[in-house]
């Protein structure tokens, strides 16, 4: 039977990190190892990660999720597993999301590389898009389009996607040896995308099973946006991405396209509160961002 590691990828959300690990123990397909990346959580994390004697933790500076990634990937890697399942701390597989996937990759002769499971909010009737192409002609559209939703899968167990995020995939170890591991330089956002587009890029194959359930917990706001750090390495690595995949053309169109529409967003919810107490710098913050993504030595 083929080893599997389970990585997950943590920073303060100890409640999460405890309902993540209790989901892996009590799979019914058990992976071989449960790996913990601990990027150095200060809110009690770290003492409760001691007392779990059947988890391998490794502790590090916090260098963001990509950071994170690339070190549990590498140990699982190095410890010579043929499957590597990585997710964020804010998932939670349903108990038989891994026995899904194995069994609708078994399916169709194994013909998959990579494997992602459903995503669902726990809470919230959702049906997520997975794109099935790459875009980088066209600046109006995002990275990835032509998508599918599981609601159209039919009889169907598993479909053909390019893009994943790192919340739930399962990599063979070939994978690994030919693609490497995730880019520590993105520190959050677009770290996956960027692996995904390098997975596709070698040859290989990803599917999308309908049947492996993974909850995520948090629920992104359905309103506005929030120019805080984390837009910045949104804007910042996309740009990078377009830089790194496409060229000058869909590079600097799409930045402009997209970073317009926040200015107006940004000016727009100034208005709408009857506030510009932080306007100015929010716009500047995009700024600084759109010019570090063109002037990121990549």
């Amino acid at each position: 039977m083929e080893s599997i590691a389970a990585v997950v990828v943590t920073y303060n959300r100890l409640n999460l990190l405890k309902e993540c690990v209790d989901s892996l123990r009590k799979q019914t397909r058990k992976s071989d190892a449960i790996i913990v990346i601990d990027n150095s959580s200060t809110d009690g994390t770290t003492d409760w990660l001691r007392q779990q004697l059947d988890l391998k933790v490794i502790t590090q500076a916090n260098g963001g999720g990509a950071a994170g990634f690339y070190r549990g990937m590498k140990e699982a890697y190095d410890l010579g597993f043929d499957w590597i399942w990585v997710m964020d701390d804010d998932v939670e597989p349903a108990v038989t999301c891994l026995e899904k996937m194995f069994e609708a990759n078994q399916a169709c002769n194994n013909v998959f590389d990579v494997l992602q499971p459903n995503r669902k909010f726990k809470d919230k009737d959702d049906d997520w898009q997975y794109g099935t192409k790459f875009n980088f002609s066209n600046p109006f559209q995002p990275e990835a389009v032509d998508f599918i939703k599981i609601s159209e899968f039919g009889d169907e167990r598993i479909r053909k996607i390019v893009s994943f995020p790192f919340e739930g995939p399962m990599f063979l170890r070939k994978v690994v040896d030919k693609v490497g591991f995730a880019d520590i330089r993105f520190f959050i956002w677009y770290d996956d995308t960027d692996y995904s587009i390098r997975v596709y890029n070698a040859g290989f194959l990803t599917g999308l099973v309908k049947d492996a359930i993974l909850y995520k917990k948090i629920i992104p706001p359905e309103k506005g946006i929030k120019i805080d750090w984390k837009m910045y390495y949104q804007i910042r690595n996309h740009i990078i991405l377009d830089r790194k995949f496409g060229n000058p053309f869909i590079a600097i169109s799409r930045a402009a396209y997209n970073n317009i529409r926040r200015m107006l967003i940004v000016t727009k919810q100034s208005i709408e509160s009857k506030t510009f107490s932080n306007y100015f710098h929010e716009i500047r913050a995009i700024i600084k961002a759109v010019a570090d993504g063109f002037t990121f030595k990549y």
